[in-house]
């Protein structure tokens, strides 16, 4: 089923999504209950949220967010990710840093989660593989701008991640990526969900949430994992 929270779409699949197969192993049924999604089931799902995806109406629609809270390989994943990416494209946004940050928007509002390893690699090479192919068909022979896929790699490594979803939510981390100006982002840690509230105590200050206090520009995301703080008035 599909829902939307707070105008992000939450995917729910019964289970993780293969492409060809709908188990790998009898074993792993057993072990992780894991049985795969057809991609004839995860595109009449995602097409029960049209206005969560660019349209010709709305083709700068990109930054909807979306969580895949068991998301096995990355079927949903991989579908959400290129229906994004259909309106990003070299006549709308040229072929510079513009086009590389609009790509990145559609990869930042992207999540998933799951329980197995094997699968959050594989999720994450996927959404690579999407981007890279995007890239190409875009850019023909262009090469990407220094930085760019050392940000693709920053974002899938803190965007699918593994964990139990049941029974980690109040204590897995996720980073909000906010656009900014100058093909930047603004990006916040929190956690997926939030834990009951301590009790008050009028004589210490409430802790401060973890962001940025400085946009931070997309090629500088992998050398920037902690929150960037701004810098002194000289």
């Amino acid at each position: 089923m599909s829902s939307v929270v707070n105008g992000s779409a939450v995917v729910v699949a019964t289970s993780p999504t293969v492409q060809l197969a709908q188990i790998k192993s009898k074993q792993r049924v057993r072990d992780l209950a894991e049985v795969y999604t057809h991609e004839r089931e995860v595109n009449a799902m995602l097409d029960l949220v049209p206005d969560m995806f660019p349209s010709e109406v709305d083709p700068a629609n990109h930054d909807r967010r979306f969580l895949e809270p068991a998301c096995g390989s990355g079927n949903f994943l991989e579908a959400i990710l290129r229906r994004k990416l259909v309106t990003v494209t070299s006549q709308r946004y040229g072929r510079g840093q513009r086009f590389e940050f609009r790509v990145l928007r559609c990869l930042t509002s992207t999540y998933g989660i799951d329980i197995d390893q094997e699968n959050v690699e594989q999720a994450r090479r996927r959404l690579h593989d999407v981007l890279e192919w995007h890239l190409h068909s875009q850019l023909n022979t262009r090469d990407a701008s220094t930085g760019f896929y050392a940000a693709v790699t920053h974002v899938l490594e803190t965007n699918i991640v593994r964990a139990n979803t049941l029974t980690d939510a109040a204590t897995l981390i996720l980073v909000e990526y906010q656009p900014s100006r100058g093909n930047a982002f603004l990006r916040r840690w929190s956690p997926l969900q939030e834990s009951e509230p301590a009790p008050v105590d009028l004589f210490s200050m409430d802790d401060e949430p973890v962001q940025d206090e400085a946009p931070v520009h997309y090629s500088l995301l992998a050398d920037n994992p902690e929150p960037v703080r701004k810098r002194a008035s000289a």
